[in-house]
């Protein structure tokens, strides 16, 4: 099974793709949403063909899609 991160940014949208039986991927996977929600980003476990998501804490390498958002400021 393929998983797939939505990584939000000033850049626009990044992906990452890993397949579940692949050691390597899923451990940049994870190491990549470790390093975002240390820096505050928010993480959104949804399913590919949509659907109501919730918001996870924790890596999951059998997510079919997260979406990573990083912190909003507001202001003027």
């Amino acid at each position: 099974m393929n998983g797939e991160m939505s990584i939000l940014g000033r850049e626009g949208d990044t992906k990452l793709i890993w397949s579940s039986d692949n050691a390597d991927e899923v451990e940049h996977a994870r190491k990549t949403f470790e390093e975002l929600t240390k820096k505050g980003f928010s993480a959104f476990n949804v399913k590919k063909l949509g659907g109501q998501g919730e918001r996870i804490t924790k890596f999951d390498p059998e997510a079919e899609k997260m979406i990573l958002v990083p912190q909003f400021r507001g202001g003027v």
